[in-house]
């Protein structure tokens, strides 16, 4: 897997999708900033990540286009941006919330893929604060 990395380090290298999100997320949900060591790039199990980020509302045009759109990406073999996810413990909900990439999760779960490209803070894991969560 290699070692750990910060969020911070993997934007250098391919930015995220929404920053801002990932990291508001982190600090106000997962009590960690963009400087701790606790992440890798991973293929994430689609089917662990939190269910309570499933699309449901059919009134959501705009989010459906989305999803719609990056569907047609997967099925074109597109490589998408990673989604931003934070491993924790398994639960109802699933084994990793999800703090960037909903679209590209929903897409990734309507397309039936098994793995997503995520970068995955494992925060517990390497000695960073309880989560919120």
């Amino acid at each position: 897997m290699g070692e750990w990395r910060t969020l911070r380090d993997l934007n250098v290298e391919e930015q995220c999708k929404d920053y801002g999100q990932a990291l508001n997320v982190l600090e106000n949900v997962y009590n960690a900033t963009d400087e701790l060591a606790c992440w890798r790039t991973e293929l994430a199990p689609v089917a662990a990540i939190d269910s309570y980020q499933i699309i449901d509302d059919p009134d959501d045009g705009a989010g459906w286009r989305k999803v719609g759109a990056l569907q047609e990406a997967l099925r074109r073999n597109s490589v998408l941006p990673p989604i931003v996810l934070a491993h924790t413990a398994t639960s109802a909900r699933g084994g990793y919330g999800l703090l960037d990439g909903r679209h590209r999760f929903n897409a990734a779960l309507l397309e039936g893929r098994s793995f997503i490209r995520a970068w995955v803070a494992h925060v517990g894991c390497c000695g960073g604060p309880a989560s919120n969560r």
